[in-house]
């Protein structure tokens, strides 16, 4: 009995070593995994602010001569001659171009002839005490073959092209081909610009758009080193040459300015003022084909939001509807 009871516990402690050698096994081919905790995303946040907001636009002018009249032939005809050479100074008045008036020369040679047949029969009919009514008719033939006459012999001066004024001249920049002797030209057609030299303004060009809202009277601030002054705009001239469109703001500063008509000028649009609107940064406005959202950030949630924008002013942007102020901005 004790023999049999000894050889039970041989056997259940030859069990157990044998079920702790095989737990040993299975601990040695467990993988760890690694769990990761996930790192809360970081927004660069603004606040929508009700506040003022100016429309404005900086710029930089400079002096210059921004009038200038166009050059164009009266007439259709050939090129005679070209007796400037562009870019070139000239004083009003200055013959240019001369078109060929053989023509009309042909014309005011046979007008001579009966201009002065009608001349001659007035005298004859004074010479031989002629009737009053006869001496009146021929007279009133003699002002008609006079006026006939002065009129060709003006017309002439269509066949010449003259500076309209004091300045410099230059080609017509948009012309496919260069004009010479013998290039016909039709009436109408432009043979160049003299700019008028006659007296300098304070003139700010921009290209292909035209600035939003400034028109004439509209306010500006002006700063050149040191010296500060205000102005308005005066004057729009706007330049097409196919290629690109230009506009050049022409600008009165105040009487009392100190600026040097030299160097360039900052120059300041202070185009409009809305007070009380909500104000975001410019940055802050998201554009995706034609619609415009800001991302807001609520209770941690990126939620995007479509807004209507007004006037800017080179760092903030009007919002006129979608916001009401105070709302969180995600910027980043």
């Amino acid at each position: 009995m004790k023999a049999n009871r000894m050889l039970c516990l041989l056997c259940c402690a030859a069990f157990c070593a044998a079920a702790a050698s095989c737990g040993d096994k299975k601990d040695d081919k467990q993988i760890d995994i690694p769990i990761l905790e996930t790192k809360e995303v970081t927004y660069n946040t603004v606040k929508a602010e009700v506040g003022d907001i100016s429309e404005k636009y900086y710029e930089t002018g400079s002096y210059s001569y921004p009038y200038s009249e166009s050059v164009k032939f009266k007439v259709s005809g050939l090129i005679e001659s070209i007796e400037v050479e562009a870019p070139a100074d000239v004083k009003e008045g200055d013959l240019l171009c001369t078109l060929y008036s053989d023509d009309v020369v042909e014309q005011l040679d046979k007008e001579k002839i009966r201009l002065d047949q009608a001349e001659q029969t007035v005298a004859t009919l004074r010479s031989n005490s002629g009737s009053a009514n006869e001496i009146k008719m021929a007279e009133l033939d003699l002002q008609i073959e006079q006026m006939k006459y002065d009129k060709l012999e003006a017309s002439l001066e269509d066949y010449k092209v003259y500076a309209p004024c004091d300045g410099t001249f230059t080609d017509a920049y948009q012309r496919r081909e260069p004009l010479n002797i013998n290039s016909p030209v039709k009436a109408g057609d432009l043979f160049g610009y003299t700019s008028d030299l006659s007296q300098q303004y304070l003139c700010v060009s921009v290209y292909d758009n035209p600035l939003n809202n400034v028109n004439f009277g509209t306010s500006v601030s002006l700063e050149q080193g040191a010296t500060e002054a205000s102005g308005t705009v005066t004057d729009i001239i706007s330049v097409e040459n196919g290629d690109f469109s230009s506009y050049v703001y022409v600008i009165k500063p105040s009487e009392d300015n100190e600026l040097f008509d030299f160097g360039d000028v900052n120059v300041v649009f202070d185009v409009y003022t809305r007070p009380d609107t909500v104000i975001v940064p410019q940055k802050a406005v998201r554009e995706l084909g034609g619609r415009k959202f800001v991302n807001l950030l609520v209770d941690g949630v990126k939620i995007e939001q479509d807004v209507e924008t007004g006037i800017e002013d080179g760092k903030n942007i009007e919002i006129l509807s979608g916001l009401v102020g105070g709302e969180e901005l995600i910027i980043n």
